[in-house]
């Protein structure tokens, strides 16, 4: 049987992308997962994962429970920022500076004695510990973009840092056997950098779920559900341009965020909110995506504003929503507004902080009845979207690559 490595610069439960991928490659071929512990919260959730699906998972950590391992990268990553300006052309240099996962990985990856066919990378981290693996090894690898890496906000330490996301993705992604990306716009934006990349070389691949993740439930309540869920529940994300306006439809409307809390900006802004606000902690995708019937409507609240991939990423919540059978309240970046104007049943678009977003609410208050009834239809539709028919463009990537 043949054998592929993936590379995850994360969490097996923060990168549900990854693991759709991996559960659908392990029914044809032998499947090794190395990703990154960066929280455990998440390490938690990752153990449930791995025994649910039978997964050979290991990990490197980003913590200080590996104090050598920590020490050593904090070391190198630091080291290569200083004289990164005077090799910025260097490939390795510019690794190191941009990510300890780079480090890390590559280090482990040295261990990696055992003969794959072909290495599956995921997230910006898993880059260079990819290429230079399947380099050092004659074999094939394979890059998603799940997110347009030079366009994300980069903290005012780190002025290099979209410099360096752009020059690793421009020499690293044309040495790729094929490269997947997560919505349309961070595809044409990603292939741009590169220089005739070959049309049968790439694809979208949506970040959807399985059907069987979702149920249908006929569920309602007195009050119009409403959810939003991320990886974390902190500022910046939108919650803030769209909080106060439900605030003041309480009587109608209640809210649920699903992610870790940050205590700062519960204490900061959410406190006042609270007696219309619902919390649960961090759920795996699987039990996320069956709590999702029991809500109204979803909330997509990404912001342009935020950075440039914002405007142009399709997240796996609006996917979640919409599979679920949610009325979709989706803020108007560029990607939603192609996701929303090509698949009008399911929901519709607001700009943030407008007499837009009031009109919006008014609106489902007094058409819940009909949101509610439509919900069965939105369920069926979606199921055009699902994994089941996204992961056949995958199997074919594989079987062309592994003949």
């Amino acid at each position: 049987m043949k054998k592929i490595l993936y590379i995850l610069s994360g969490n097996l439960s923060t990168t549900p992308r990854a693991l759709q991928s991996i559960k659908t490659a392990k029914q044809h071929y032998e499947v090794e997962v190395l990703g990154v512990n960066r929280s455990d919260v998440w390490a938690k959730i990752d153990t449930n994962l791995i025994d649910e699906n039978s997964i050979n998972y290991k990990t490197v950590s980003l913590k200080r429970d590996s104090f050598f391992t920590w020490l050593t990268s904090s070391i190198v990553h630091s080291i290569s920022q200083k004289i990164y300006k005077f090799f910025s052309k260097n490939i390795h240099v510019t690794a190191y500076a941009s990510s300890k996962t780079m480090y890390l990985l590559k280090k482990e990856l040295k261990k990696y004695n055992k003969q794959y066919d072909l290495v599956i990378a995921h997230s910006y981290g898993s880059l260079y510990p990819a290429y230079i693996y399947s380099r050092r090894n004659n074999i094939p690898f394979i890059f998603d973009i799940e997110d347009f890496h030079p366009g994300e906000a980069i903290s005012n330490n780190n002025q290099f840092e979209a410099e360096r996301k752009e020059f690793l993705m421009k020499k690293l992604l044309s040495k790729a056997s094929f490269i997947t990306y997560a919505s349309p716009l961070i595809g044409s934006y990603s292939l741009k950098l590169l220089d005739d990349y070959p049309d049968d070389r790439h694809s979208l691949i949506n970040n959807c779920f399985s059907e069987l993740d979702f149920s249908m439930i006929d569920k309602k309540s007195e009050k119009i559900n409403f959810v939003w869920f991320s990886q974390n529940i902190t500022a910046g994300r939108g919650l803030e341009t769209i909080i106060p306006i439900l605030y003041n439809s309480r009587k109608y409307i209640h809210l649920t965020l699903i992610g870790n809390l940050y205590s700062d900006f519960y204490t900061k802004f959410l406190k006042q909110y609270k007696d219309a606000i619902t919390f649960i902690s961090p759920l795996s995708q699987r039990e996320l995506n069956e709590r999702l019937a029991d809500f109204d409507i979803g909330l997509a609240l990404e912001l342009k504003s935020s950075d440039a991939n914002r405007d142009i990423c399709l997240t796996n919540k609006i996917f979640a929503y919409a599979q679920a059978g949610l009325y979709v309240l989706a803020t108007d970046t560029r990607a939603q507004t192609q996701f929303i104007n090509e698949h009008s049943l399911l929901g519709a678009l607001y700009t943030p902080n407008t007499q837009e977003l009031k009109n919006r609410l008014e609106f489902i208050i007094n058409s819940i009845n009909e949101i509610r009834k439509d919900k069965q239809t939105r369920f069926d539709y979606a199921k055009r979207l699902s994994w089941e028919n996204e992961s056949l463009k995958l199997i074919e990537v594989w079987e062309n690559l592994l003949q």
